[in-house]
């Protein structure tokens, strides 16, 4: 092929078109397994010895981050149907300063959930460390139950998978929409397929 100026053009051109397509795919897959999962309710869930909840921002613009009291309501959820016995909160200080898994306790605590019944994992600042960190917590566990968004679960369980390839892992998530609008959502999926694409670089599946 004689590569002149203007087939240079349509390579780029082709490049960024399946570039965008594939971004698309992967937006519309993630935001596909967000809708499903996040549709699950505690009956169609298997008795487990502990549920894992992943932190994220305590607060978002300045207010409470309506997500991270989803997150921890839906755990909540399973503890008072008997799925679980034990929540175990991780999640050390996050991107606005405050500390996740202290104040998913206290909010656990406030819904019902007795002290007892809370592990804390105060040191992970993203998901990968959210499952390392959280092992010696779990490792007298056989079943975990990852809690958090419906988007977030397809990566946690790869990772989760990976790190504890003995244990059985199920997944749960909120039911509420947590944003304000359909573009704080879309740029969320963008994020999300763009920390699926980096752990699997890393080899971390």
């Amino acid at each position: 092929m004689n590569w002149n100026l203007s087939n240079i053009k349509k390579a780029i051109f082709i490049c960024m078109a399946l570039f965008f397509i594939l971004l698309l795919a992967a937006v519309s897959w993630v935001g596909y397994q967000d809708a499903v999962i996040s549709k699950r309710t505690p009956d169609m869930m298997q008795t487990a010895d502990s549920a894992l909840v992943l932190s994220t921002r305590v607060y978002m613009n300045g207010k409470p981050n309506p997500c991270l009291s989803a997150r921890v309501g839906a755990a909540v959820e399973l503890w008072r149907a008997g799925k679980v016995k034990k929540l175990v909160m991780s999640g050390g200080i996050n991107r606005d300063f405050r500390h996740g898994s202290k104040t998913m306790q206290a909010m656990a605590e406030k819904m019902g959930v007795p002290a007892s019944a809370i592990q804390q994992e105060t040191e992970a600042d993203d998901t990968f460390k959210n499952i390392v960190y959280s092992t010696p917590l779990l490792q007298d566990d056989h079943s975990v139950i990852l809690v958090s968004s419906g988007f977030h679960m397809p990566r946690a369980s790869w990772l989760a998978a990976r790190q504890w390839p003995d244990k059985q892992i199920q997944v749960y998530a909120h039911h509420h929409n947590c944003y304000d609008n359909s573009g704080a959502y879309l740029l969320v999926l963008l994020r999300e397929v763009g920390a699926i694409v980096k752990n699997g670089a890393l080899d971390r599946y």
